[in-house]
């Protein structure tokens, strides 16, 4: 790996392929590049099966999902290359290229004319991308060292091999003339062919079309050179005879010479996707998910973070946490709204500012009411202060874990999104509302491998009420990650400050539970221990915390345990509510709306 280790992950593994995440990431990045060196919006895409030759057509450029820290500066060169090829070069010409081959009786050249013509554009738009974006030099050079420069072909031309006057060993050298061990002598018109691309001054073909006209007159030089030389068989004997005696045999060399012929071509190998791991690479592009690695008991452990509830991600069910049908929970949205409503004509009071006008006072502004007395008194002026209830940030959290299933989310779905109905309304109330679980990790075959997940679902700064309305795909499933999970979501809430009341409302029904491998036993007194800890750094950013446990008929047996235990991952305040009184919840932030908490 050369340049692209400024922007590419440190923890990416230097031997294994890239996963899926790392796939994704490494699109957006291609994409940018090809982005800035064309100034146009071409699509970059993973080579899917059944989609046709992997070339660029012009429109959008397909690379390989086959991508390791080995490879990605040549994988990055060749998609800059095809965007070069969609910026410079016009695809009419070659579209139509069989009309200017009939005009001029060229049709039985068309193979070699083409394999010139390619070489010579390739050389035109390479030329461009050298001289008007240095910067992606090393990758162009990556590229090369890949798909064209190798020892065989090294050997092929210091060596016997493609020294007979026909097409196959000036094609070979001709394509290879950029080489440092090429000989401009190798073949009796070689120079002159030379001469006539003068690789030196390629710039002054401006267009496609320029190309094109030279691959023909090259093509036509050589058709008249053998037309007017027979073989030499004495030559021909002579060429064989020393090509035995290299290294390198010419079956090796010719495999090589192919691969070129390919790349000229634009049919370099490429690995493709299914489609169902497109969808799912799309859905980590268009959802901004991010690998944040945290502290847990004697290790780390990767938590994914998704950064909205986007439509390819529901679509894809990545981590298998989505129902792709949400009429199941529609009721529970229109509940919430409706009830969102009445909590808002109560809280309109915050929207509202609060004006106190004191008068006769000895200096500010002038009261034009005072001026008829100016002559017997001098308390003429007047001040008004205004003051604001101060604004709150809210982020509700919850546990979306398989055991609440049921009664539990139901409830909690309906009163999360009258909050965030309410939130979207007022002006002084933002609402981030999270979901923490574990999901199946797309980065690993096996079906059980599971990956701690804090899902974004919400903000109310950025989102709109459909954005809320998709928290009814969300399926409860998976495990209980809970300190993981908060400590990732630690740099999501703000502080509190004399501006900002910052408030974190979390609502869950078990222990935190969850097992990654032989690795990672995340259960028992030291996984309560470690969101204990994950809280109180929370808390230490002055942000107010608020916990509530869902009780069921299974927990009521161990009370007493539960209650001391949670009140040591949450504090004293913690409470236990019932799930068919999960409305209490919003009731108690009601009343915290509406204290009387003002700043001027």
């Amino acid at each position: 790996m050369g340049i692209s280790k400024f922007w590419l992950k440190k923890n990416i593994d230097n031997k294994e392929k890239f996963n899926l995440i790392e796939l994704a990431h490494t699109q957006r990045a291609i994409s940018n590049f090809v982005k800035i060196l064309t100034k146009e919006e071409i699509p970059v895409e993973f080579f899917e099966n059944n989609k046709g030759e992997s070339m660029t057509d012009g429109k959008k450029i397909a690379i390989s999902s086959t991508i390791n820290m080995h490879n990605i500066d040549s994988v990055v060169g060749l998609a800059l290359h095809e965007g070069a090829h969609c910026k410079h070069t016009d695809f009419y010409v070659l579209k139509k290229i069989a009309n200017r081959l009939l005009e001029g009786n060229l049709m039985g050249g068309r193979r070699w004319i083409e394999m010139l013509l390619n070489f010579i554009e390739d050389r035109r738009i390479d030329n461009l991308v050298y001289h008007n974006a240095p910067g992606y030099q090393d990758y162009y050079r990556a590229m090369y060292n890949r798909y064209y420069y190798s020892k065989t072909v090294d050997q092929g031309l210091k060596g016997k091999e493609y020294r007979e006057e026909n097409w196959e060993s000036y094609m070979f050298r001709i394509i290879n003339m950029f080489n440092k061990n090429a000989n401009p002598t190798a073949l009796k018109i070689l120079p002159t062919i030379y001469k006539a691309v003068d690789l030196k001054n390629i710039g002054r073909l401006t267009c496609t079309k320029h190309s094109l006209e030279l691959a023909i007159t090259i093509y036509q030089l050589l058709a008249m050179h053998f037309a007017l030389h027979p073989k030499d068989k004495h030559q021909i004997q002579e060429n064989r005879k020393g090509a035995k005696q290299n290294k390198t045999s010419k079956e090796e060399i010719k495999k090589a010479f192919s691969k070129q012929e390919n790349f000229l071509k634009g049919q370099t190998p490429k690995t493709s996707l299914s489609k169902k791991e497109t969808k799912q690479v799309e859905a980590i592009g268009k959802s901004n998910i991010k690998i944040k690695d945290v502290k847990v008991l004697d290790t780390s452990c990767p938590v994914h973070v998704i950064e909205g509830m986007t439509p390819a991600l529901i679509e894809s069910n990545l981590y298998g946490i989505f129902s792709i049908n949400d009429l199941k929970f529609r009721q529970q949205v229109e509940d919430g709204i409706n009830i969102g409503k009445k909590l808002l004509r109560k809280l309109q009071v915050r929207n509202e500012q609060i004006t106190l006008a004191s008068k006769r006072l000895k200096s500010g502004k002038i009261d034009p009411r005072r001026i008829y007395a100016a002559n017997f008194e001098d308390d003429l002026f007047y001040k008004i202060d205004r003051a604001n209830y101060k604004p709150i940030s809210l982020h509700v959290s919850i546990d979306g874990s398989g055991s609440m299933e049921g009664t539990k989310w139901w409830q909690v779905l309906t009163n999360t999104i009258a909050l965030g109905y309410v939130a979207l309304k007022m002006d002084n109330i933002d609402l981030t509302i999270s979901i923490r679980t574990s999901g199946k990790n797309p980065n690993l075959s096996s079906q059980t491998a599971q990956i701690p997940l804090l899902i974004l679902a919400f903000d109310s700064k950025k989102h709109t009420l459909r954005d809320l309305k998709r928290l009814a795909y969300y399926k409860c499933n998976g495990l209980t990650p809970e300190g993981m999970c908060l400590n990732a979501l630690n740099k999501y809430i703000p502080n509190s400050s004399y501006y900002l009341d910052s408030y974190l409302i979390n609502m869950s029904d078990g222990y935190p539970t969850f097992e990654m491998g032989k690795d990672l036993n995340y259960r028992g007194e030291e996984a309560i221990l470690d969101t204990a800890k994950s809280v109180k750094n929370i808390k230490k950013k002055g942000v107010k915390i608020l916990s509530y446990f869902i009780k069921s008929s299974t927990t009521e047996t161990k009370s007493k345990e539960l209650n001391e235990n949670f009140q040591i991952m949450y504090g004293k305040g913690a409470s236990f509510i019932d799930p068919k009184n999960v409305n209490e919840v919003t009731k108690t932030l009601n009343s915290l709306f509406l204290e009387r908490n003002l700043i001027s």
